[in-house]
């Protein structure tokens, strides 16, 4: 994978993980935006080849 494409795809991945936390945490974090978060933290969930939501479930130690 070329480094332009894998930039990309951190990038889109980054603004799905972004959605789903908007989403799920409406009342807590409607505001959070992509400087809010703590993308080295989240960075090994990518990594991993985990999807967005997966790396949310994750992150907060969720089994669904």
């Amino acid at each position: 994978m070329q480094a332009s494409s894998l930039a990309q795809t951190w990038a889109e991945w980054q603004h799905d993980v972004l959605a789903i936390l908007q989403r799920e945490f409406r009342e807590a974090l409607d505001q959070i935006s992509l400087e809010d978060v703590d993308w080295p933290a989240w960075l090994r969930f990518y990594l991993e080849g985990r999807t967005a939501s997966a790396a949310v479930d994750r992150a907060l130690e969720r089994d669904l």
